[in-house]
């Protein structure tokens, strides 16, 4: 009971500060574009709102049948990824094809698919125990699947997400060692040839490297993200009392809303956040831990898995650790789509624990799931 109360509590906490943080950091933006200073608050608060019907249903939702439709599930995913690429459905941003307009709101397309994503692997992988190199084909074939689909967007950064989280699920569900290391060299072979596949990424790169070689083009985002955590300090500026928001900070609502966390709560309030992802994943961890069969303990990873891996990557590109790349912060960051499947996400992971057992018995309980 406590760890489903944790789950909640923490996917709620962090949306409130979310929704708090982007009209802080969006409303001067908002004011000057759309006249309404509450314009990205408002679309915000509908998605909690239709968020927290979708935890409770995720929370009740009969997971066998999950597993029983594995494939539409995944389907449906995939179908939500290939139809951007059809004129006149897929929405254009920046050079990226990665919404679907429904007119009262946009459906970003890999926010659901990569969820879709996990709950297929989950099932898939629970199938015929214990996992071989052989058993691991169709699985992988799925996520690269999803994986080019989403890198044709073009988004590398949900790319690399949805490719750890594969491959996390793959060594939970019992992926013998040499395939682990093999799978990880692929991997870090693949990163640089896509990243010189695009010339902008390339470019990314080089400002990574020294933001201010070139300080008004690549490196600009980067180098205002350095000043909104550098004048932060220990305490802050104070909330609401942000100077990067003034058209400085580009995406200061979405991508980059950790910078202004950093600025107006400082490094106190930094940690503060962090702090409410680390229970939220702690208890993630501790919910497939206590999974009562080996369904559940994989689909609780996944999802723990997903959420920790682009909480890492968002903090780590804020603050410069690896090269700019877009990616919302879990629960935080502006984006009803995300918001919605995150909260639903947190429904199913709070689903993985009814009739869990007790932690006591973990070590037993994993290394059944992983052999049996």
């Amino acid at each position: 009971m406590r760890l489903k109360i944790n789950v909640a509590f923490c996917s709620i906490l962090l949306a409130a500060i979310g929704i708090v943080m982007i009209y802080s950091a969006s409303s001067y933006a908002a004011e000057l574009r759309f006249g309404d200073a509450f314009f990205y608050v408002k679309k915000q608060i509908f998605a909690l709102v239709a968020g927290l019907v979708l935890m409770a249903f995720g929370a009740r939702l009969n997971l066998d049948l999950l597993i029983k439709a594995r494939w539409i599930v995944y389907g449906i995913s995939v179908a939500l990824l290939l139809i951007l690429f059809i004129p006149g459905v897929g929405q254009t941003s920046y050079g990226a094809t990665r919404w679907i307009n429904l007119g009262f709101m946009t459906v970003q397309s890999s926010e659901v698919a990569k969820f879709g994503l996990v709950i297929f692997l989950a099932a898939e992988l629970d199938r015929n125990p214990p996992l071989t190199f052989g058993k691991t084909v169709l699985p992988v074939l799925a996520g690269l699947v999803v994986c080019v689909a989403i890198m044709s967007e073009p988004n590398m950064s949900v790319t690399m997400c949805v490719a750890l989280t594969l491959v996390v699920m793959l060594i939970v569900a019992g992926l013998p060692t040499a395939a682990v290391v093999g799978c990880g060299a692929l991997g870090a072979a693949g990163i640089p040839a896509l990243i010189l596949m695009e010339p902008y990424r390339v470019k990314r790169l080089l400002a990574f490297l020294d933001p201010w070689a070139s300080p008004k083009a690549e490196g600009y985002q980067l180098i205002q993200s350095f000043y909104a955590l550098g004048s932060g300090g220990l305490f802050g500026v104070g909330l609401f009392a942000s100077r990067q928001k003034y058209l400085f900070l580009p995406f200061a609502e979405s991508d980059f809303i950790f910078s202004v966390i950093g600025e107006e709560l400082g490094l106190l309030g930094s940690i503060g956040v962090l702090g409410v992802f680390f229970v939220l994943i702690l208890s993630g961890i501790r919910i497939a831990l206590g999974a009562k069969d080996r369904y559940r303990f994989l689909l609780a990873s996944g999802i723990t898995a997903l959420i920790a891996v682009q909480t890492l990557v968002n903090i780590a590109v804020v603050s410069g650790s690896i090269p700019p790349t877009g990616l919302p912060l879990p629960y935080v960051s502006a984006g009803g789509s995300s918001l919605m499947i995150f909260l639903f996400a947190s429904g199913l992971l709070i689903n993985c624990n009814r009739d869990s057992v007790q932690i006591p018995d973990v070590f037993r309980s994993t290394s059944r799931f992983r052999s049996a």
